[in-house]
């Protein structure tokens, strides 16, 4: 749009969020402390919002680029993947909050880690596009 690469800008951040709200989760779990959560929980819902908007730039930019249909298709299906299991967390994690149950799920933190290993799973076959 406007010769600005958007997804090139925003891809980045997604990546950083979920893998430092995983760092966060994580930690919180280990030392027992909760306000690590809320921070945990603050970044996981922006990952969210910066996830869908890498998925919405990149699907337009895969429309235009000049490189192999197999890559492309790799590279967004691991990105519509992670995109999905961000978003889910996050939704779940804001409903928990919004009805103010203050407690921490480890099924949570597991699927945490996992949309953070397909983040950079989506990461990797990113970068050698």
């Amino acid at each position: 749009m406007f010769n600005i690469p958007l997804h090139k800008l925003i891809i980045h951040f997604p990546i950083a969020l979920t893998i430092v709200a995983a760092i966060y989760d994580s930690w919180a779990a280990y030392s027992k402390k909760p306000e690590f959560h809320e921070a945990g929980y603050g970044l996981s819902l922006w990952a969210s919002v910066s996830a869908l908007a890498a998925i919405v730039t990149g699907l337009q930019l895969a429309g235009v680029t000049r490189v192999e249909p197999g890559v492309i298709t790799g590279h967004a299906g691991f990105g519509i993947a992670s995109g999905i299991a961000v978003t889910a967390l996050a939704v779940v994690r804001y409903s928990a909050h919004a009805r103010e149950q203050r407690g921490y799920r480890m099924p949570w933190l597991v699927l945490e880690i996992g949309a953070a290993a397909l983040i950079v799973a989506t990461a990797i076959t990113g970068h050698r596009l």
